[in-house]
């Protein structure tokens, strides 16, 4: 197995008890190193706070910045925004090294919690089913218009077969509909 280059530690053997605050930066390479295409580059601030005075602690994510991602309907890329908030729940002095959906648990021997794979997950399950450039100050997506146009002499118009079922399909269930008005 590989081992991950992209790695946001924070140590809690080192921290005192109290309120503590962590910025990462992360790029693209976290996506790449992970195989994941359907974002090319990333320029992402991870804010993690939490307060460390037991053995269970709740770390708040905050990650906001851009992905670069391919449009699905013109397939250029472009830059998406993304903001978003998560919790996780980190317990220490645990017996086995667990993993669950929002929480971990940690050995005594583990002093460190790498939150990476945690953002990687968060960022990844947060895009939209479909990426498609935004809505610019006209009114309009900045999708290439040139390819659209291609797409559009592109498609196929319907063979007369298709239209002959189609309507008799229309046909057949407005019939339906209108039968059991006629029996009354």
């Amino acid at each position: 197995m590989r081992i991950k280059d992209t790695a946001c530690i924070i140590s809690l053997a080192a921290l005192k008890n109290g309120e503590h605050s962590f910025l990462f930066t992360i790029d693209g390479e976290l996506f790449r190193e992970n195989n994941y295409d359907d974002i090319h580059e990333a320029d992402l601030r991870v804010v993690v706070t939490f307060n460390k005075n037991s053995s269970i602690i709740m770390f708040h994510f905050n990650i906001e910045g851009t992905l670069n991602v391919t449009c699905d309907r013109c397939g250029d890329d472009f830059n998406m925004s993304t903001k978003l908030e998560r919790q996780l729940i980190v317990k220490s002095e645990g017996r086995e090294h667990q993993e669950e959906d929002e929480m971990i648990t940690l050995t005594n021997a583990e002093k460190d919690v790498d939150i990476a794979p945690f953002v990687y997950q968060y960022v990844v399950l947060s895009l939209p089913m479909q990426k498609i450039h935004p809505i610019n100050k006209d009114g309009k997506r900045a999708c290439n218009e040139e390819v659209l146009k291609k797409l559009k002499k592109l498609e196929v118009e319907k063979s007369s077969e298709e239209q002959y079922i189609i309507n008799s399909n229309k046909r057949s269930s407005s019939t339906e509909e209108e039968e059991p008005e006629q029996l009354n």
